[in-house]
C-alpha cells in the first residue's frame, strides 16, 4: 500500500522526459562507479576509504585527473597506466558502466522522486557489495548495515507496515538458515554464508509480501543459472550468491510493485 502522503504529494516521476533524467543520471552513474570501484578494493583489504589519493597499484604514481575520468581514462590509455603501462583490469570501466546503467533504469522506472533518492543511494551499496563478493567472498559489516538502514526507510516511505517487516525479515534469515543447513547435511559444504542470510532479511524489511515472495523467485531462478554456468564453466557448483540476491532486490526495489500486477492482470485475463 502507497503512502497516502506520498500519493497525494509527489509527483510520478514519469512526467518527466527520460531525456532530461538520462544524462545527469548516467554523469552521476559513472562518478559513484569510480568510487564503488575504490571503495570495492580498499574496504576488503583493510585501507582507508577516505585518507591517501588513488595511485597506480603496479607503480604507485598517484593519479591525477586524467587518469580518474570514468571509462574514458580506461580507454583512451588503453587499459593500461600511462606511467607504467601495467595492465589496468576491466573492473574498472564494467563497474562504472554498470553503476550508470542502473542510475539511468533508477529514472526509469522510480514512481517518484523520493523513491528515486532513496534507489540512488541504495545502488551504490548493493554494486558494492556484489563486486567485494565477487573479488573476496565476504560482504562487510559495515555496507550491509547501511542497507539495512537504507531498507527500512524504504519501507517508511512506503507503506509503513514494520510489523510485515519484521515477519519477512525473520522468515526469510529462517528460510536462508534452513537452505543452508539442508545443503550441508547433503553435501558437506557450507551453503549460503551469513552474509546472504543477513541481505535475505535485507530484502523481508524492504518489500511487501508479494513483492518480496517474487524477488526470492528472480533470486533463486538467477541463483540456479549462475550456478549451472559455473558448473559448466569450472566443473564446480560453488558461486557467491549474494549478487544474485542484489540483483533480484534492485529489480524488486525499482519495478516489483509494476512487474506484479502485470502479472496478477495476466492471470485473472
Amino acid at each position: 500500500m502507497e503512502s497516502p502522503f506520498l500519493a497525494a504529494q509527489l509527483p510520478p516521476i514519469s512526467t518527466l522526459p527520460i531525456s532530461t533524467l538520462a544524462v545527469p543520471l548516467a554523469a552521476f552513474g559513472l562518478v559513484f562507479g569510480s568510487f564503488i570501484t575504490a571503495l570495492s578494493y580498499r574496504l576488503p583489504r583493510g585501507e582507508s576509504i577516505t585518507a591517501g589519493r588513488s595511485h597506480c597499484p603496479a607503480c604507485g604514481h598517484v593519479l591525477s585527473a586524467a587518469d580518474l575520468v570514468p571509462v574514458v581514462s580506461w580507454a583512451v590509455h588503453g587499459g593500461a597506466c600511462r606511467h607504467c603501462r601495467a595492465k589496468i583490469s576491466w573492473r574498472y570501466p564494467a563497474i562504472e558502466l554498470t553503476s550508470a546503467a542502473l542510475f539511468v533504469g533508477a529514472g526509469v522506472l522510480a514512481r517518484d522522486i523520493v523513491h528515486l533518492a532513496l534507489l540512488l543511494a541504495m545502488t551504490p551499496v548493493m554494486l558494492a557489495l556484489g563486486v567485494i563478493d565477487l573479488e573476496h567472498r565476504r560482504l562487510p559489516n559495515s555496507l550491509v548495515l547501511l542497507l539495512a538502514a537504507l531498507a527500512v526507510a524504504w519501507r517508511a516511505l512506503s507503506d509503513g507496515r514494520y510489523l510485515e517487516a519484521a515477519v519477512l525479515a525473520t522468515l526469510s534469515t529462517t528460510l536462508g538458515l534452513v537452505l543452508d543447513a539442508l545443503y550441508r547435511a547433503r553435501t558437506g559444504r557450507a551453503g549460503l554464508g551469513g552474509g546472504d542470510v543477513e541481505l535475505l532479511a535485507i530484502v523481508g524489511l524492504a518489500l511487501p509480501l508479494e513483492v518480496f515472495l517474487m524477488t526470492l523467485g528472480v533470486a533463486g531462478l538467477l541463483g540456479v543459472l549462475v550456478g549451472g554456468a559455473t558448473r559448466l564453466r569450472r566443473g564446480e557448483a560453488e558461486f557467491a550468491f549474494a549478487p544474485e540476491i542484489l540483483a533480484a532486490f534492485w529489480i524488486g526495489l525499482a519495478a516489483g510493485g509494476d512487474i506484479v500486477n502485470r502479472l496478477a492482470a495476466i492471470r485473472s485475463g
